[in-house]
């Protein structure tokens, strides 16, 4: 009798003690993320609106081409378009939806032996999602290479508030990006 009194004994004490005080109020605790930078990888390519470019002369159509300031404007290779859309994989982003990801040039010029082209736009993930940035790039026009830094800015979904920045390397219309994005949430 006393063993079947001693083990009820240390079961109760065991219950009292794996039991919430009733007597202590908690904090309403909510999740937050760390603001802290996330890596970011991305593979894109560029594929610009050129419907209308040139009339039926020759000649640039001012409302889909930008003409490189600094370069001459009688040479077909002196213009960039206006506007395009972005295509490829990021990490954060999944695959990017191509016609709800536009890319909005904003200017052009020739500086230094480069072509530095400043765009801004909205990249869609895979789940509609989105977020939005501005880039520079600079071209180098004996190859094509080029180079830049993006800054991301805001958007919706779990982009909200978030910011980052990439450097971008190419050639051509396609580039691979690496940098940090920093969610707010």
């Amino acid at each position: 009798m006393k063993t079947v009194i001693s083990f009820f004994f240390i079961m109760m004490i065991m219950f009292v003690a794996c039991t919430k005080d009733q007597f202590v109020q908690e904090e309403n605790l909510e999740l937050k993320k760390a603001k802290v930078p996330v890596p970011l990888k991305a593979d894109f390519c560029f594929t610009p609106n050129m419907e209308g470019a040139f009339d039926a002369n020759g000649f640039p159509n001012m409302d889909v081409l930008m003409l490189i300031v600094g370069l001459d404007p009688q040479k077909p290779t002196s213009y960039l378009p206006r506007s395009g859309w972005l295509s490829g994989n990021a990490t954060h982003a999944g695959k990017l939806q191509m016609m709800e990801s536009p890319m909005t040039a904003v200017s052009a010029k020739f500086e230094n032996n480069k072509v530095v082209w400043v765009t801004t736009g909205k990249n869609t993930a895979a789940n509609g999602d989105y977020y939005f940035y501005d880039a520079t790039s600079y071209s180098n026009p004996m190859d094509g290479t080029f180079t830049g830094d993006v800054y991301m800015r805001d958007g919706i979904g779990k982009f909200k508030g978030m910011t980052g920045t990439v450097q971008m390397v190419g050639q051509g219309t396609c580039w691979h990006a690496e940098g940090t994005m920093i969610y707010s949430r």
